[in-house]
């Protein structure tokens, strides 16, 4: 059963959506959202299959939120489905599977869903393991007009903020759409994730202080604080040989 996320910011559309794509007998709907941000944490964190996408969103667009899915763990396969015709083009150099222009026809959505059926199939028989990462160095953020290149071991650590993730060095904070599982990914062996939403450089940390519900707070040089969840805390305390 293909795993499928609706990002459509009509309401009555999106019910459709998922109503017809639930006849097919083929996709399960594992989610919903009418906004970019919402859709974003939601869909890295569902790992869907495949993601159908409105262009034209109350709040934001969704060609940029497309943009943002390479970033993601697992990268989910693009059905764009929207009144407009004239983004075909963009949506096809986003590697875009399938354009349903609205009013969706059932026998057109009912062969874009046999195509992504096909493609997770092919990919999970075709399936390589990855070859290990190696460790990098550096990370470059932009900051206004500029990129700026920061070294990891600036980092004292990476968080988040209504959604919005960034990266905390001694003087400044900078913000980045790359999500907090791929600025792990890039990180070395320096950085652990304590907490959903915060990866810290253990190189940084002052002191532990326990919390409520046995999770804690870490001090960090500069003064920061940072949460460590109840359920990342077993890991920290190993790293610091507590």
């Amino acid at each position: 059963m293909l795993k499928v996320y609706v990002v459509e910011d009509e309401q009555f559309a999106r019910q459709e959506l998922i109503y017809l794509l639930s006849e097919t007998g083929k996709a399960e709907i594992i989610g919903e959202a009418e906004h970019m941000h919402e859709a974003l944490w939601e869909i890295n964190e569902k790992q869907p299959d495949a993601v159908f996408l409105d262009i034209e969103l109350a709040k934001g667009n969704g060609i940029e939120l497309a943009k943002q899915f390479y970033n993601m763990k697992k990268t989910p396969l693009i059905v764009f489905a929207t009144a407009y015709d004239q983004y075909a083009l963009d949506a096809f150099d986003l590697d875009a599977v399938d354009y349903l222009v609205k009013p969706i026809n059932e026998n057109r959505l009912l062969k874009a869903v046999d195509k992504l059926c096909k493609q997770v199939s092919k990919a999970s028989a075709s399936h390589e393991h990855d070859l290990p990462l190696q460790e990098v160095k550096s990370i470059t953020v932009k900051d206004a007009d500029r990129m700026i290149i920061l070294q990891t071991d600036e980092i004292y650590y990476v968080g988040t903020e209504d959604r919005q993730a960034y990266i905390k060095t001694a003087s400044s904070k900078y913000e980045t759409d790359t999500l907090l599982y791929k600025i792990m990914e890039k990180l070395g062996a320096d950085f652990i994730q304590v907490h959903r939403g915060y990866i810290v450089n253990i190189k940084m940390i002052a002191e532990v202080e326990p919390w409520f519900n046995r999770a804690y707070i870490l001090l960090l040089k500069d003064g920061s604080k940072v949460p460590v969840s109840r359920s990342y805390a077993k890991v920290l305390k190993q790293v610091l040989g507590l």
